[in-house]
């Protein structure tokens, strides 16, 4: 069972790595049913955050994997993965992590999925906006759009030397290259300019409704993971203490 209490004595050690960042993980502990939940919080294909996904898997061996991925669009991040170099060149994080994990279990959590098409339709009703339906339909009809091409270059993948690049890197100025502490200090300020424009700019009703529909998906689905053994989750930094909030009403739900 994965040691809460070890993971964050690493963490907070006098001499820990700067990308370990205690604020970037929440763990809630196991139980005799249930193992227990370790949430990575990365900011997307940085290297800071490529280094502690890696990290915090290998050294918590969870039974799974669960990443902020639609599960058809898991086997693709599986090929990129496979990739020679360390780490892999494409997937970020994500494929990073599917690395490390080795042979464990993965599991896509994140939207679309039928539960969240679920969860959407509710949460319509309950508004009564068209205009709201048409943003929240739009985005959905994106998202189906691009989880189905990423299964459909997994696919292509598999029968071909070729691996599509159906998932755009992210770049940063901060390599992995640069000193742990360049790193961790990139990210922050990265992470601070990014709570900065969320403190003054209102997210459109569209988007809030459908990031609290994702937190509330990912979160059931994590919680049911449970009973499978220790699970290590790996998603954005801006999910990570609604998914910790909500891991723990379930947990106490029973």
């Amino acid at each position: 069972m994965i040691d809460c209490d070890a993971v964050a004595s690493e963490a907070t050690a006098e001499d820990a790595d700067p990308r370990l960042d205690p604020e970037r993980v929440r763990c809630l502990p196991g139980d005799g049913d249930r193992g227990s939940v370790l949430v990575v919080g990365v900011v997307h294909d940085h290297p800071a955050s490529v280094y502690r996904a890696v990290h915090l898997v290998t050294g918590a061996d969870p039974d799974v994997l669960a990443l902020e991925l639609p599960p058809l669009s898991v086997p693709l991040f599986r090929r990129y993965a496979r990739d020679r170099h360390t780490p892999p060149r494409l997937g970020g994080e994500m494929s990073a992590a599917v690395r490390a994990a080795g042979a464990v279990p993965v599991v896509g959590i994140d939207a679309p999925n039928a539960r969240y098409l679920r969860t959407l339709a509710a949460r319509l009703r309950g508004a009564g906006s068209r205009d709201l339906a048409v943003a929240v339909a739009r985005d959905t009809a994106r998202g189906v759009a691009q989880a189905v091409a990423c299964r459909l270059g997994a696919v292509v993948a598999r029968l071909t030397p070729y691996t599509p690049r159906l998932y755009t890197q992210i770049p940063y100025e901060s390599t992995l290259l640069d000193a742990p502490g360049a790193q961790a200090t990139h990210e922050e300020r990265h992470l601070a300019r990014h709570r900065a424009f969320v403190g003054v700019v209102k997210a459109p009703p569209a988007t809030a409704l459908i990031d609290r529909a994702r937190e509330d998906v990912m979160a059931a689905r994590l919680h049911e993971l449970r009973v499978r053994g220790d699970v290590v989750a790996v998603v954005g930094a801006t999910h990570l203490d609604p998914l910790a909030d909500r891991l723990a009403a379930l947990a106490g739900d029973g």
